[in-house]
């Protein structure tokens, strides 16, 4: 393994938060995939078809964006340093095996990074549309982050905070486990969350939290509240640059 994607040491957030902010585009899919007869209906908006995506990406490299890690993230926030031009953030939520067979390729091909949220209970856990442990390993390999979407995708806001720390840190600590190296990032099931659950998020051991609220200007003071692009089967070219030129990106 070349290392690339596997974070060197534990991060550990600053006891006073600055107030710095950062303008960093965080894209949000799901599925990269041929909608078809199989496909559930809650899933069908989520899917981007594969082409759409590789145009998407293509784009993305010709205007001059630069996929930039969770760490470089973490350390433009609490450390100031320097994004430079037209950083950009790519993820993943759920863990669909797609990532790997229909999203790492291209991303590989452009030399683009991404991270990848993934329902730690569902690895492995015989169904085919998820990714596996191996499949993760690889996913690393190829320059694609791994956070936590927490154990069991369910509402963080509805469990109680007892249940929602244990989720929280489980998923972290099987992850941890499994990949051989620390694990901080998290992206909220649902992208709900609340006060209650920043502070959990935190106790956890994570440094960094995306919810599925819309925007482009991340905060160091609620690294636990990061902004999101959503992407769905019709947003296309035109509308991933609509978004982007919105945002002053």
């Amino acid at each position: 393994r070349d290392g690339s994607a596997v974070p060197a040491e534990r991060l550990q957030l600053p006891a006073r938060l600055p107030q710095r902010t950062v303008d960093v585009p965080i894209l949000m899919y799901h599925r990269i995939n041929v909608v078809d007869a199989s496909t559930p209906a809650a899933s069908r908006g989520l899917t981007v078809h594969p082409d759409d995506f590789a145009r998407q990406m293509a784009w993305l490299a010709r205007r001059g964006f630069r996929t930039i890690t969770q760490r470089e993230l973490f350390d433009a926030l609490f450390r100031g340093r320097s994004l430079g031009p037209r950083p950009i953030l790519i993820t993943f939520d759920d863990g669909y095996r797609d990532v790997f067979f229909r999203a790492s390729p291209v991303l590989k091909r452009l030399g683009f990074r991404a991270t990848a949220y993934v329902v730690s209970g569902r690895i492995s856990n015989g169904d085919p549309s998820f990714l596996t442990w191996p499949l993760l390993l690889a996913l690393e390999q190829r320059g694609i982050e791994i956070g936590s979407h927490t154990m069991r995708h369910a509402d963080l806001t509805t469990l109680s905070p007892c249940h929602a720390l244990a989720d929280l840190v489980t998923s972290r600590r099987m992850l941890e486990r499994k990949l051989g190296h620390p694990v901080q990032w998290l992206a909220y099931p649902f992208g709900r969350y609340s006060a209650q659950t920043e502070v959990l998020a935190r106790r956890a051991g994570y440094v960094l939290a995306t919810t599925t609220q819309h925007g482009v200007r991340q905060s160091a003071a609620r690294p636990f509240a990061l902004r999101r692009l959503r992407v769905l089967d019709t947003t296309g070219v035109r509308g991933l640059a609509a978004m982007l030129d919105a945002a002053g990106s």
